[in-house]
């Protein structure tokens, strides 16, 4: 344990050395410096370290835990996709933050990126040295690959730092694609990313777009027509974390609640600044706290970060508390899971548990805001959640669940399976 914790920190020291040389190399002004520092910097994890990659391409990830996922998954189903490197976020931050605060670069190295709004309203000379800087750095990064075809892929359309990268790509014929991340949102999210649509011009660059479901591959072709050309559904690799093909017969007894943000599914407009979940989310755990009172039942609560739960709420002692990291571990665990719009709940219909989204707010226009779940697993009462739990606890149900309602909401978010290897390897290769 020790030794590990030792490897960790020497990792990320050298990591941090070589980030300040990629810094010092913009203050150089010296692109060719700073392609060779960003050639150190790129990582390659054991998760994606294959002898039968295929060797004509390298593929450039600029990160995502998500998104590294999805590509982990498909480099363990394919034997024929090209070497996979991941190019971390900080770099690209660092590089555009000593174009953009030009009156005060020294400060640069640890500064925050820019604010939406700072960047949209950037110095346009800044903008143009950050982009011509880039197309340097990448014309040089070539060199550093032996003849091969380098390229990168993206895991959002709307990562405005690394908008510099795309504009130098452009400009040096080298394709990036974006594998699109997004697949959870409300049907009114949608409408509102497709009418504010800042980032339009973005899709100018990207050459190839995958998307996991055809309404994700509906919006953003809404939001720019020349996308229809570009963009394949193929399905979202991550589902295979949560199939579970080995069936289990026991008791109900764990129930995991999957704590959400407050404002997750509403627009980000000044229309819909003061919408929330919060009476929902304080019902549930007041209706927690009770169940808690049985001797049969755990209770677990999954915290995504700080802003997936209300910390003004008193909950019980013997209800467990656990922040950070992923779900998966604890679905797998759970019996009954109470979730609401978080990909998290989608994950939980496909490993076959008992699913409850719980729609307890007085104003019913704000149920529009729900994500496409089936209207049986919508509780609008907690008596009626309250009295299905106690129902379900201590009988005998085999895991996972067979429930063909679930297939309609799961298939609409995650997409068709079936080609998911013939789709990326095609995707990551073209």
């Amino acid at each position: 344990m020790m030794f590990h914790l030792i490897k960790k920190k020497t990792n990320n020291f050298i990591l941090f050395i070589i980030d300040f040389l990629i810094y010092i190399s913009c203050f150089l002004n010296s692109s060719k410096l700073c392609a060779y520092f960003l050639r150190v910097s790129l990582l390659k994890p054991k998760s994606l370290r294959k002898n039968h990659n295929s060797n004509k391409k390298v593929v450039i990830l600029l990160y995502r835990s998500i998104g590294i996922r999805d590509v982990e998954i498909i480099s363990k189903l394919s034997n024929n996709i090209p070497e996979i490197l991941i190019l971390r976020r900080r770099v690209v931050k660092i590089i555009l933050n000593h174009f953009f605060f030009q009156k005060k670069r020294y400060l640069n190295f640890f500064r925050s990126k820019p604010t939406k709004e700072e960047f949209f309203n950037q110095n346009v000379n800044n903008k143009k040295k950050h982009e011509a800087f880039w197309t340097e750095i990448l014309l040089n990064l070539k060199t550093h690959f032996d003849k091969r075809d380098i390229n990168f892929i993206t895991f959002a359309y709307y990562y405005y730092v690394e908008s510099g990268l795309y504009a130098g790509c452009k400009k040096t014929k080298i394709p990036v694609k974006l594998w699109n991340k997004e697949c959870f949102m409300s049907d009114a999210d949608v409408k509102s990313r497709i009418i504010a649509n800042e980032y339009k011009d973005f899709f100018k660059f990207f050459y190839k777009i995958s998307t996991y479901n055809e309404f994700m591959k509906k919006m953003l072709i809404d939001m720019n027509q020349s996308n229809k050309k570009k963009i394949t559904v193929n399905g979202c690799p991550r589902t295979f974390d949560f199939v579970k093909e080995k069936r289990i017969h026991k008791k109900v007894n764990n129930i995991l609640f999957l704590s959400f943000n407050p404002k997750q599914g509403f627009p980000k407009d000044s229309k819909n600044k003061n919408f929330n979940w919060n009476l929902t989310y304080k019902k549930i755990i007041n209706i927690l706290n009770e169940l808690s009172k049985n001797e049969n039942l755990n209770i677990n609560i999954k915290r995504k970060n700080i802003n997936a739960y209300n910390p003004n709420l008193k909950i019980n002692s013997k209800i467990k508390i656990f922040e950070g990291g992923t779900a998966e571990k604890y679905i797998n665990k759970a019996d009954i899971i109470i979730g609401h719009n978080s990909g998290s709940t989608i994950e939980s219909l496909v490993n076959g548990k008992f699913v409850m989204v719980p729609f307890f707010e007085k104003k019913m226009y704000l149920k529009k805001y729900l994500y496409r779940f089936d209207k049986s697993i919508i509780y609008t009462s907690e008596k009626k959640m309250k009295k299905d739990i106690l129902f379900l606890i201590n009988k005998k149900f085999s895991f996972p669940l067979k429930n063909k309602k679930y297939q309609k909401t799961i298939q609409y978010y995650y997409g068709n399976t079936k080609k998911i290897k013939e789709n990326y390897t095609n995707f990551l290769n073209c």
